[in-house]
């Protein structure tokens, strides 16, 4: 996608007047989708109430604006949809009722839908979701306490009184995939269990990035602050967007020279280190569960694994 900023500066109503543009709906998360992808709609059946966003253009030049429904937008929609429904028995033998290839719009949520959408779509929905939590929390300015509006298609809030533009949040968070090898060469990963899952959950350390902190240093403070231990050599291995509510989480290794950890017991319950086939056999059994391919955490644990299937890690979308 190209996010186009300068298309911005044009507003919504102008780029829906081009003929060139389709809407994408969402509501508390959830997308509309239908035929395996986001159901795009038109002007006329974006409820008037709903905030809008302009999400980019393709390379056909085709522009998708987003709207972020209110729940009185989303059930006029719903009602919409149920108005325009005209199956014949035979659809309903063969139509996957409820799912991301359903002929009929359904609502699914994003944390579902992460690892089902193609490029665009993923793009379109995880920029839609994002921008719109932050409209949402942040509704009146944090120098004055005025109330503010959306300007730019979306992308700024403005005071109308002094005149000042805030602009979306995004929180940085490091997720660290912290090894130890032997001196026989055998490696391991340590998995930690969050106080809030439950015992048998684990994943990678992560935290969030401190004010005057570069990445590398909090790759180093969080390790040490949940596990006790102290890493090296902090590697940058790839980022991604987590819009629960506004989280960019930026994925790294780091080498530990000991296998001494103890846990915070605030945050961290449970600090274990696994070998790559003793992951992999807890896995198989159930007795370990860890996220799936939906999130970074699950995509570095799966790539460290190697034979780890990451569709089928037992923790389904869960960050």
């Amino acid at each position: 996608m190209d996010r186009s900023h300068l298309h911005r500066a044009e507003g919504t109503d102008a780029l829906w007047r081009s003929g060139r543009a389709r809407g994408v709906l969402a509501h508390r998360g959830g997308l509309l989708v239908a035929r395996g992808g986001l159901h795009l709609v038109d002007r006329d059946s974006v409820p008037e109430d709903s905030l809008l966003l302009y999400l980019g253009m393709d390379e056909a030049g085709t522009h998708f604006i987003g709207a972020s429904l209110t729940d009185e937008g989303r059930a006029a929609v719903d009602a919409r949809l149920a108005q325009e429904e005209t199956r014949d028995p035979e659809d309903l033998l063969t139509d996957p009722v409820g799912g991301l290839h359903s002929t009929r719009p359904v609502w699914i949520g994003l944390r579902e839908l992460g690892t089902r959408l193609d490029d665009r779509d993923v793009a379109l929905a995880t920029s839609l979701v994002a921008v719109g939590n932050w409209h949402a929390t942040h509704t009146h300015s944090p120098r004055t306490g005025a109330p503010t509006r959306p300007v730019l298609s979306g992308w700024v809030r403005e005071d109308p009184e002094a005149g000042t533009e805030h602009f979306p949040r995004t929180d940085p968070a490091v997720i660290m995939a912290v090894v130890h090898t032997s001196e026989d060469g055998t490696e391991r990963l340590l998995l930690g269990s969050n106080a809030m899952w439950p015992r048998d959950r684990f994943s990678l350390l992560a935290g969030f990035v401190e004010p005057g902190e570069t990445l590398e240093s909090a790759v180093v403070r969080e390790v040490e602050e949940e596990a006790g231990l102290r890493v090296h050599s902090p590697r940058y291995v790839g980022s991604q967007p987590w819009p629960f509510p506004a989280s960019l989480m930026l994925g790294f290794t780091a080498e530990a020279d000991t296998l001494e950890v103890v846990s915070d017991e605030d945050e961290i319950t449970q600090l274990r280190w696994f070998t790559r086939e003793e992951l992999v056999s807890a896995l198989a059994e159930g007795t370990v569960a860890v996220p799936d391919s939906v999130s970074i955490a699950g995509q570095i644990i799966a790539a460290w694994a190697g034979s780890l299937d990451p569709e089928t890690t037992g923790w389904s979308a869960q960050g």
